[in-house]
């Protein structure tokens, strides 16, 4: 059943296969409305050639029959028999129903003919010609006309002998009809795939299409039908303005990052010496300094990851490739952020003796961990503890970062790294949706990568694998 609707689905689902399955049926119902004519004239030819015949065998006794007058039968009867062939038949209808027949020991006028002739023409109408068919023989009658003397002249063929002709032809009409439908079939499917091609390659282009390569996304025009040259120019129009509205998008961020940047720094320093040299001041106000400081950071950091994002965007990014000690890196993160955070991190480290040097940027690694730990932090209920480990083997090292907290939604873990991506379940929560596709970032430009595994409502574990130093 699946394979029959995946079939129909390929046929009638798509542009290719309805323009296929169009042209086919066209094709098709050509060739079998051509053959079906040539069965029709074929079978209309016989029948006119037999009934020549006939007319001409006619003609030639009547003319001479009338021609000497009065005779006895036993001379009429010699002019049928003269007149007469192997496949034509001639006799003479008496007005008082006798029939004057030719006399011939070798194959004689079947009297079965004779009374279905007779039976095919009650009206005994001139000029009418019927089929009539006997032991599997094909007979065609014809009531010619009335001879002076008021006899009425039949006359018949077999054209029997006329099927294997017509059999011959029926064979060569079905084989060429074969041949031809298959030869046209085939020709219109490359043709119909040609067509569609630029179309297909436009498609799969489209979905492809990434910020990063709408430079290159430009399609060659193809020659063909002007609909496609137009819808590809579309096309390449669309991806130049979307690329340089990328590209003055990426301008504005970066000079927005780094003109904020500065009076953030200024802010932030100005609270710090403020809550510092005025211990006099209301616990209340106090707390509303660091509050603002607070804020005053994590905006720092959003610049910061706004400005990461710049430079990888236009090749500005500097990341380091030099070997870096993961215990007192780690150790030195979860004693900070755990104070300062106010939450319980645990971390857990391999054996002695396990080799703990990744290669890496130690300053770029440390942000990584910071953010993720920040992101743990804001959807973990402030009791669960959230929990760090790094493992050890021979081609990797691997940092995992373990929370309780509200997990994420299978709709959503596909794109969580994508860059202003945000889960179904944080609108409750503030946040921008740059931090994790900054994570993925400086990893990868460090040669490592990470996953995440998460289930809502238990938590989520994100891993990241690094290589060893050499």
């Amino acid at each position: 059943m699946n394979r029959s609707r995946n079939w129909r689905s390929r046929l009638t689902g798509t542009m290719l296969g309805q323009l296929q399955l169009a042209t086919y049926a066209a094709v098709l119902l050509g060739f079998t409305g051509a053959t079906s004519t040539g069965l029709l004239l074929s079978e209309r030819s016989r029948l006119r050639v037999g009934e020549a015949e006939l007319l001409t065998a006619s003609a030639a006794l009547a003319f001479r029959l009338e021609s000497q007058g009065d005779q006895g039968e036993t001379l009429i009867v010699q002019e049928l028999q003269n007149h007469s062939s192997l496949r034509t038949n001639l006799w003479l209808e008496q007005p008082d129903g006798q029939l004057i027949t030719p006399r011939r020991d070798h194959r004689p006028i079947p009297a079965a003919l004779l009374k279905a002739a007779a039976t095919a023409n009650p009206l005994r109408e001139q000029g009418e010609s019927n089929l009539i068919v006997l032991q599997e023989r094909e007979y065609l009658t014809l009531l010619d006309r009335r001879l002076r003397s008021g006899d009425l002249l039949w006359s018949s063929t077999e054209i029997s002998g006329l099927g294997p002709a017509q059999s011959e032809f029926l064979a060569w009409m079905i084989l060429i009809w074969g041949s031809s439908l298959s030869g046209s079939l085939l020709l219109v499917s490359l043709l119909v795939k040609r067509i569609t091609k630029p179309l297909q390659e436009l498609s799969s282009r489209s979905a492809e299409l990434t910020a990063e390569g709408l430079q290159t996304a430009a399609l060659p025009v193809p020659r063909g039908p002007q609909e496609l040259s137009q819808l590809t120019r579309t096309y390449n129009a669309l991806t130049e303005r979307l690329a340089q509205s990328w590209s003055q998008q990426r301008q504005f961020v970066s000079a927005v990052s780094h003109e904020l940047q500065a009076p953030l720094t200024l802010v932030s320093g100005s609270l710090k010496r403020v809550i510092r040299k005025a211990p006099q001041l209301e616990a209340q106000l106090v707390q509303r300094l660091h509050d603002a400081e607070e804020e005053t950071i994590g905006m720092q950091q959003l610049l910061n990851d706004l400005l990461d994002l710049s430079r990888s965007d236009s090749g500005r990014l500097q990341v380091k490739q030099e070997p870096v000690d993961l215990r007192p890196l780690l150790d030195e993160v979860v004693r900070a952020q755990g104070t300062a955070l106010g939450r319980e991190l645990t971390l857990e480290l391999p054996a002695e003796g396990s080799s703990s040097m990744a290669l890496g940027d130690a300053a770029r690694l440390r942000q990584v961990l910071l953010n993720l730990i920040e992101n743990a932090h804001k959807y973990s209920p402030p009791e669960q503890p959230i929990q760090l480990r790094l493992r050890s083997d021979i081609n990797n090292l691997t940092l995992e970062v373990e929370d309780r907290g509200i997990g994420i939604p299978l709709q959503d873990q596909a794109y969580v790294f994508d860059r202003f991506h945000r889960g179904a379940n944080t609108t409750g929560q503030s946040g921008s949706g740059v931090g994790l596709s900054v994570v993925k970032l400086l990893l990868e430009a460090m040669g490592g990568s990470i996953k995440v595994r998460s289930e809502p409502g238990m938590g989520s574990c994100f891993r990241i694998q690094l290589r060893p130093a050499p």
